[in-house]
């Protein structure tokens, strides 16, 4: 097992404080950290302590798959399937879609056969991957995921003055048809039509109290000529309490307003933009890959199954499981050949296996190959634990 160095990405949107404070890690620059990765993905793979030196994960994983990732990890994915974050978002990202496998493997064949660069601006799909994920709040996290039940639509639009065409067709017709040309109404919104839509709809959000209307004047500080303004009009609001989680599936729209979180995804950078950015936005790819469906907002708050001090979220995906293991508890794991990767949340914790001890404190973190079989974990505090699908499971606990 490899204590990791783990690179931190800093985006506009992150918080130049909540990594230091949580967790110590230094921001000598002041600058926004939004995200601390921890994985082997090619754009930020995490290093290991081997042979006297620091190593990229990704590259140990390449020269030795079979020992890291176990045969059945290679044989699927031949990578590590997954990449854990802790992510601090103190301005609204981008709202955004994620595709499926079958999208994902074809638009990525498609740009390189057009040969656009893995790293032009303009690129919509950098890997060949899916990207479903799940948001572990570690602090009163909100964010914006879905299209809402269509009554609650309505009710917002009903609000607006001097409504489009596409606004009166779906509240006369609210049908999965009408509110993807809703949608997409929206998003191709240019010019004084577009400054004249967003200003009367910051006129009837300043004058209302509730959401989406304290959402929709938030964001518009931040972006006042976006036309990602407009999404809390269609999305459902979420408010995590810190220890609940959500899950995005592939083809839901959404984005993360602020906060704290773990985020666990399979191993993939890809990601199609509809507003709130200054990115690439391709609204005919991005639309080609939304599911236009109502989803009530008790369905997106994901329940973990709990056992004698851990949390278990064993996601649809297969790519990806996350555990949270509240310590003094003492546990047996196993690899059952497949690769795990723990993060200390909260205390001290100690991985032990025959012949070797690692102690991780808070704010560090470890992996461990899929050959190295059963370890103990031990200590005072909290520990994440990310593997393959639920594959890992305790052994005994006490």
């Amino acid at each position: 097992m490899y204590k990791l160095n783990n690179k931190v990405q800093h985006y506009t949107w992150g918080s130049r404080t909540a990594l230091t404070d949580r967790f110590g890690i230094a921001n000598p620059q002041q600058s926004p950290m939004a995200e601390l990765w921890m994985g082997a993905h090619p754009s930020a793979s995490s290093q290991i302590f081997i042979r006297g030196a620091w190593h990229s994960l990704e590259k140990e994983i390449a020269d030795n798959p079979l020992v890291m990732l176990g045969q059945a990890t290679w044989n699927n994915y031949r990578q590590l399937p997954f990449l854990m974050k802790i992510l601090a978002a103190d301005q609204p990202l981008s709202i955004q879609v994620h595709p499926n496998l079958i999208a994902a493997k074809a638009g990525f064949e498609r740009e390189n056969i057009q040969g656009i660069p893995l790293n032009h601006p303009n690129r919509n799909y950098r890997d060949a991957n899916h990207k479903p994920e799940l948001i572990y709040a570690l602090s009163p996290f909100t964010a914006l995921n879905g299209f809402k039940p269509f009554a609650e639509i309505i009710q917002s639009l009903q609000a607006l003055e001097n409504r489009l065409p596409a606004v009166n067709l779906f509240i006369k017709n609210p049908t999965a048809n009408t509110l993807r040309q809703l949608f997409i109404t929206y998003l191709r919104l240019k010019d004084e039509q577009k400054h004249q839509a967003l200003t009367q709809l910051l006129r009837v959000a300043k004058a209302t109290k509730g959401e989406p209307w304290l959402t929709i004047v938030r964001l518009a500080t931040y972006w006042p000529e976006d036309v990602g303004v407009f999404m809390p009009l269609l999305l459902n609001m979420i408010r995590l309490k810190p220890g609940q989680a959500m899950y995005l599936t592939a083809g839901t729209p959404h984005t993360y307003l602020q906060g704290v979180g773990i985020e666990i995804m399979a191993n993939s950078d890809n990601v199609l933009r509809a507003g709130l950015t200054d990115k690439h936005v391709d609204i005919n790819e991005l639309v080609k890959n939304v599911s236009f469906k109502e989803t009530s907002l008790e369905k997106l708050i994901f329940p973990p199954s709990r056992h004698k001090g851990i949390d278990d979220y064993d996601v649809p995906a297969d790519d990806f499981a996350l555990s949270v293991i509240t310590l003094p508890t003492s546990c047996c794991f196993n690899t059952n050949d497949y690769p795990v990767l723990i993060f200390c949340l909260e205390g001290k914790c100690t991985l032990d296996i025959p012949n070797t001890q690692l102690t991780l404190n808070l704010g560090e973190s470890a992996f461990i190959p899929a050959h190295n079989g059963a370890f103990n974990l031990e200590g005072q505090g909290t520990c994440v634990m990310a593997t393959v699908g639920g594959k890992t499971r305790t052994v005994k606990g006490g």
